[in-house]
């Protein structure tokens, strides 16, 4: 019974070593975002979770390089592009935002999201 207990803890702390990643979550985020830092808070881990999509197999390492407003804030809407470093690749990832009744609301749009070669 403790070699099956060894054996099992051992194979979960070489699973948690390979797949260990480091993101990068200090806040306030770099750039000219106008998102308050709870909302940057709220919304980084959805917006590494898609850096997950274009980043290379075997990378680990995860960064937001920067941020900024691609459409002004109107009626508490706006637009952010953030810029993501995931290893060899660089994305440029456009955020909708929206404050409705103390409300924080994002949403990642997919079908803007551009790389840069």
């Amino acid at each position: 019974m403790k070699k099956r207990i060894s054996f099992a803890l051992l194979l979960a702390s070489i699973a948690t070593s390979v797949f260990a990643y480091t993101y990068n979550t200090n806040v306030p985020l770099p750039g000219s975002t106008i998102a308050s830092e709870k909302l940057q808070r709220e919304s980084l881990f959805s917006v590494y979770a898609f850096a997950h999509r274009i980043a290379p197999t075997d990378c680990t390492s995860f960064s937001i390089l920067d941020t900024k407003v691609s459409k002004q804030k109107i009626d508490n809407k706006w637009q952010e592009i953030w810029t993501i470093q995931t290893c060899s690749k660089t994305a440029y990832v456009p955020i909708n935002f929206e404050i409705r009744d103390n409300v924080d609301i994002y949403g990642i749009d997919p079908m803007g999201v551009r790389y840069a070669k």
